[in-house]
């Protein structure tokens, strides 16, 4: 049952995959050996991998939480797997682009300080968080998403994009009461004026006369600290889009 879901992966046969996963559950039970115990890792990190493809987090996070606990066992002496870190670097993405800094750190200080500082996969998103709580927007790491991210990791690029988008939108906010439709869709990265329109109804914005005015409570405003925040946050989503 193994191989065959293997090769479903591989093929990207994602629906047969999908429909062996409960009969391969019960082989997640408590391993007899050290082989049973590498069987089981490879099976929770196809799974992770095919949760991903269907875009089910939450699925995804669940797999990568036992497979943190067998990564970190030291005394079952396994052989390191190829997909621990870059399974490793999507569940730091996916913590990144759910604004969760907290956990995001929690998980970093579980990897080994070598590791951190040459393997890829943890490094981009390392990076892009420190980019994020500098707020050196304009200094926007030159690494590009290669291997998985590539494929599997620009679902959690276009959360992070749509984090990055709602911030510009706050700012805007606690900017201004109002300001032009057309500038605020060019700010938010937009396509058309119908995406805008849908944004701003999502967020209570009126638009009328090639204006929107924002709907918020009335507070002291440093405009000129947000307004470097926004120009800010506007490079370092147009450098996130790029390569996205």
């Amino acid at each position: 049952m193994l191989e065959q879901l293997r090769k479903a992966v591989k093929e990207r046969r994602d629906d047969d995959a999908i429909a062996m996963l409960p009969h391969l559950k019960l082989a997640l039970l408590a391993p007899q050996s050290t082989n049973d115990t590498a069987t089981q890792r490879e099976m929770l990190e196809l799974a992770a991998t095919l949760s991903l493809r269907d875009t089910d987090v939450d699925a995804f996070e669940r797999y990568f939480t036992m497979l943190r606990a067998l990564y970190d066992d030291k005394s079952l002496e396994l052989t390191p797997s190829p997909q621990q870190y870059p399974l490793t670097g999507l569940n730091l993405l996916r913590l990144l682009a759910q604004n969760r800094i907290a956990d995001f750190h929690a998980e970093i200080e579980l990897i080994p300080a070598d590791v951190q500082a040459s393997n890829p996969y943890v490094r981009f998103p390392m990076q892009l968080e420190q980019q994020i709580m500098e707020g050196s927007y304009n200094i926007l790491l030159t690494t590009e998403r290669d291997g998985i991210f590539a494929v599997v990791g620009a679902y959690f690029m276009d959360m992070l994009v749509d984090t990055v988008r709602d911030e510009i939108a706050d700012c805007s906010e606690k900017a201004y009461p109002s300001a032009l439709a057309s500038e605020m869709q060019r700010l938010l990265m937009l396509n058309s004026a119908e995406e805008f329109a849908e944004y701003a109804a999502g967020r209570g914005w009126k638009v009328a006369d090639g204006r929107v005015a924002f709907e918020t409570v009335a507070e002291p405003r440093n405009v000129m600290a947000t307004q470097q925040l926004i120009n800010d946050t506007l490079t370092y989503a147009k450098e996130l889009e790029r390569i996205v």
